[in-house]
């Protein structure tokens, strides 16, 4: 799973690489250290999520459709740093992203076309997810505002019933990893955003869900849930 990990990270890098070729001045050099973030930390999660499908080797397939997909997740970190940061750079390598995700569009179009209303509608959850959120912190959001990251399992699967079934375990996974980013940003520091986060968590760990995830090839999804969970719950206590 190195090897796929590797790859995805240089496929990231060297699409960075024509987004952002300069990084002269302190916010420049902000802006292009938050995508290599990308590249260095977004491949671990990208294979949890395509786990079941990692065994190898890996068909030069699943590279392609990992690496849209990738890209679509660059593409989302550019867009949002464009919205709140709105600066010259952050407006430029939202425009120079532009065929980066149109490469990544047409990559999983031509992968699996008959899901097209079914991928379209993850972005339509993402979109919506992210502008309630904007509106009132809440922790039911957290997971559908990351929904393009579902993109992998649902095009691997061909939204297969052991997908339908392990979907909502994966949005588990999400918010949960969602959460920490949130609590590094002192968002859980207000009352009512910790006592609604607190509130869900003992759904997040109900078994049947995580049964789910193991039964169908996601043990490491599983056990990120379990080991964000005791992280989360730790901080908050501290």
């Amino acid at each position: 799973m190195s090897c796929i990990k590797k790859h995805l990270s240089d496929v990231l890098k060297a699409d960075i690489a024509q987004i952002q070729p300069s990084s002269e001045g302190a916010v420049a050099t902000q802006a292009v250290r938050r995508l290599h973030d990308v590249a260095d930390h977004f491949p671990d999660f990208l294979c949890l999520l395509a786990e079941p499908w990692l065994a190898e080797p890996v068909p030069a397939t699943t590279h392609a459709l990992l690496a849209d997909c990738a890209r679509v997740h660059l593409y989302a970190r550019i867009l949002d740093d464009a919205i709140d940061e709105n600066l010259p750079v952050h407006r430029q390598n939202l425009l120079r992203a532009q065929p980066v995700l149109w490469q990544a569009c047409c990559g999983l179009a031509t992968y699996h076309p008959a899901l097209t209303a079914e991928t379209t509608a993850l972005i339509s959850e993402t979109v919506n997810a992210v502008q309630h959120d904007d509106a009132q912190r809440q922790t039911q959001h957290w997971g559908q505002k990351n929904h393009h990251l579902l993109l992998a399992p649902l095009v691997l699967s061909g939204n297969s019933l052991a997908y339908q079934t392990c979907r909502a375990g994966l949005s588990t996974l999400i918010t949960l990893v969602q959460a920490g980013d949130e609590w590094r940003q002192g968002v859980l520091d207000t009352h009512h955003v910790r006592y609604d986060f607190l509130t869900c968590l003992p759904v997040f760990l109900e078994a049947q869900p995580l049964a789910n995830l193991v039964q169908h090839g996601w043990l490491g999804a599983a056990e990120r849930i379990v080991w964000e969970s005791r992280q989360l719950v730790t901080v908050l206590q501290s």
